[in-house]
């Protein structure tokens, strides 16, 4: 017996490395899944790892480039939060 998929909006980036995600986006893509929430996932980590990496390439230490990321990813859930408060 399988089990289901977890639940693809809890997976922080940082759970993989970008190695693993770029795999992971690779052996989704071999067995013909192209699209869906499974390979938005790992797109989605994919794009957080490039950004990190370009914060540290232009001078910021990993961990500040994390406390930015950490700041703009609790932004963007506030604004989704506000979204939703302004849609009901």
């Amino acid at each position: 017996m399988t089990t289901s998929a977890s639940s693809t909006t809890d997976t922080h980036p940082r759970t993989r490395s970008m190695e693993s995600w770029r795999a992971r986006l690779g052996v989704l893509a071999s067995r013909g899944e192209t699209d869906g929430p499974r390979v938005e996932e790992a797109r989605t980590a994919l794009s957080w790892w490039r950004t990190r990496a370009f914060l540290i390439r232009e001078g910021s230490s990993p961990e500040q480039a994390d406390e930015l990321l950490d700041l703009i990813d609790r932004y963007a859930a506030d604004a989704a939060t506000d979204d939703q408060a302004v849609a009901r």
